[in-house]
């Protein structure tokens, strides 16, 4: 979410109704458990409401197709079946933002695409559901949604032996918008099941206003401290931003399929977003540290600018919150947690990041964050990366972190945009500092197959060691011993190479092919993923370089995740994983102290 936001928070959801609108009533029969809904990307935007009786079941805007769809989504009707649900589409023109303030809404007079009506159906199945998770493009160890686009990781928490993962989701097209909250468990972090949404926008609003449910965190309250607990069930309980009110909050039952509203909301109204919340033990209390642009600070010749700063709010019990202190520097999607510091017993640390990966490392006393460490960043790629959140309440205390990859794009497909693969936060002391390490989750061990492993091979110019591979997905892990030679990685034609003399890892695709997405929706398209990267001590002797590599994404760590990237890979891939060195002349060298090359199991199909 970029500045654009800032505005669509107040303005995004305003619409423009000229003259036309039209409805068609469909009864769901027994069996029928999805209402199809064709989708034309090249189609203009409508407004849609489901409707059962009175009660509207979800409004939203969508790209309704007359004929020939790109492809179809759905409204789960389960709960509807011998019911009759009623679509109504409207003109809709939605703002234009070119500037602070939107420009009126224009008169439209364009037809409704009433003929899509026709192509609307209830059914046992969606069209397209017999080639789920197989679609040409569809990454295969990376969380996408089923249908449509989905950003921000949100209320990441462990519950009842499931992992959940909530995420920024519109569910009715191919870019951003309709903001839900999507849904998806797991038992093990990678093999996902998609659920129905679980917070949906808030409807009829004062001033008829709807909002979006943007992004937020989850907690379980086990001490009761809220009051929520009935019949000895401590619901999940969901803190996030509703544009049209503030932060709020929902509760769920249920395992978190389904969420209630909380009578006292909003628990907090400011300008700004992305509540993340956790116990904090020491101070028996809740702490919420959120982005906020709403306060000003005076400049000289009588000027005033905004402050971005991550605010630090503390509760007994979740409604009622008080602000202790801020954070300037910092933009959306804060998080806020303690981690001990690698190989130093009884030494912890605290850690605030933002959406960007921009990090400081201190210490926290429950009400105010010390910085002992300024800026740094731990993500080095061309900013595809973004937005990550950290698991609360996980079962052995790991700091486990799933990011979006940001304009890392679907074209063609029904869905778009992948959640990153999850990784486990380490703080280590290196030659500059603390880092802050991400590294894939120990589990994807039990994704491996036809693993091949190769050790102790001398490296020269025309002399490397190569593995051939079935296609994608893989991971590699590699290890280098710097000899006087320039060595390089190559994994199915993205190259990383470390320059001796430099000291930089240097990244290119298919002999420098560039490796740019498209952008989607509100958001600006980040730069090239080839990249320089000289944060690597230079004197370290041995260098591990690990790689995953799925339909159109690469992440790799080095060290550890001393240095952690992503990107898009939309090139054509080759079929090998190579080791080897760069240049020719001489006897220069490096070791290949080992490589290991593990095809990777699908984590829709295989088990």
């Amino acid at each position: 979410m970029r500045f654009i936001f800032t505005v669509l928070i107040v303005f995004a959801f305003a619409y423009t109704v000229i003259g036309q609108s039209s409805s068609k009533e469909f009864k769901i029969k027994k069996g029928q458990t999805y209402l199809n809904l064709p989708v034309s990307n090249t189609a203009r935007l409508v407004r849609a409401r489901l409707k059962s009786g009175d009660k509207t079941l979800d409004q939203f805007t969508i790209k309704l197709a007359e004929a020939n769809p790109d492809f179809w989504t759905f409204f789960d009707v389960t709960a509807y079946q011998g019911k009759s649900i009623v679509m109504e589409i409207e003109n809709y023109t939605p703002p234009n933002f070119g500037g602070t303030q939107p420009t009126p809404t224009t008169v439209s007079n364009e037809a409704l695409p009433v003929k899509a009506l026709d192509l609307v159906h209830a059914d046992a199945k969606f069209p397209g559901m017999d080639s789920l998770y197989k679609e040409s493009n569809r990454p295969q160890v990376h969380f996408t949604a089923r249908r449509g686009w989905i950003n921000d990781p949100n209320g990441l928490v462990y519950h009842n032996g499931e992992y959940h993962l909530y995420f920024q989701h519109n569910p009715y097209g191919w870019p951003w918008g309709n903001m839900h909250w999507g849904h998806a468990v797991s038992r093990d972090l990678l093999r996902w099941q998609e659920l129905n949404d679980a917070i949906f926008p808030m409807l009829n609003l004062e001033g008829n206003r709807q909002d979006a449910a943007f992004s937020g965190s989850a907690v379980v309250d086990l001490k009761n401290t809220a009051g929520f607990r009935k019949n000895g069930i401590d619901p999940i309980i969901a803190v996030y931003t509703s544009t049209g009110r503030g932060e709020c909050l929902k509760l769920s039952y249920d395992n978190g399929r389904t969420f209630s509203e909380y009578e006292g909301n909003p628990i907090l109204k400011h300008s700004g977003r992305d509540p993340k919340v956790f116990w904090y033990e020491p101070g028996s209390h809740w702490v919420m540290v959120v982005w906020d642009n709403g306060e000003k600070k005076k400049l000289s010749l009588g000027q005033e600018a905004v402050i971005n700063q991550h605010l630090i709010y503390t509760s007994p019990d979740l409604k009622n919150w008080t602000r202790q202190s801020g954070i300037e520097g910092f933009f959306e999607c804060p998080e806020l947690f303690e981690l001990p510091v690698e190989g130093q017993t009884g030494v912890s640390k605290w850690v605030m990041y933002d959406a960007t990966g921009r990090y400081v490392v201190g210490d926290f006393n429950g009400k105010e964050f010390k910085i002992d460490q300024h800026l740094k960043k731990y993500e080095h790629g061309g900013a595809y990366f973004y937005a990550s959140q950290t698991y609360n309440n996980t079962p052995d205390n790991r700091r486990i972190q799933i990011g979006w990859g940001r304009n890392i794009t679907h074209p063609g497909m029904p869905f778009n945009q992948p959640q990153l693969f999850p990784t486990e936060l380490k703080l280590k002391q290196t030659f500059d500092g603390l880092r802050l390490c991400p590294v894939p989750i120990r589990e994807i061990s039990t994704l491996h197959k036809n693993s091949k492993v190769i050790e102790n091979k001398i490296l020269k110019a025309d002399e490397g060691v190569s593995v051939t591979v079935d296609g994608d997905p893989v991971h590699v892990i590699a290890y280098f011993e710097k000899g006087d030679a320039q060595f390089a990685l190559n994994v199915l034609g993205f190259e990383i190479a470390y320059h001796d003399l430099l000291g930089e890892l240097i990244t290119t695709i298919n002999n420098g092919k560039s490796n740019t997405a498209a952008p989607s929706g509100p958001f600006p398209p980040p730069s090239t993923a080839l990249a320089t990267i000289n944060y690597i001590k230079p004197s370290e002797e041995v260098m591990k370089i690990e790689v995953i590599v799925d339909r159109n994404v690469i992440e790799f760590f080095v060290n550890d995740g001393e240095v952690y990237y992503a990107a898009p890979f939309n090139d054509v891939k080759t079929s090998t994983v190579e080791a080897s060195v760069k240049g020719r002349g001489g006897n220069r060298k490096s070791v290949l102290k080992k490589m290991e090359v593990h095809e990777l199991k699908s984590i829709w199909f295989e088990k």
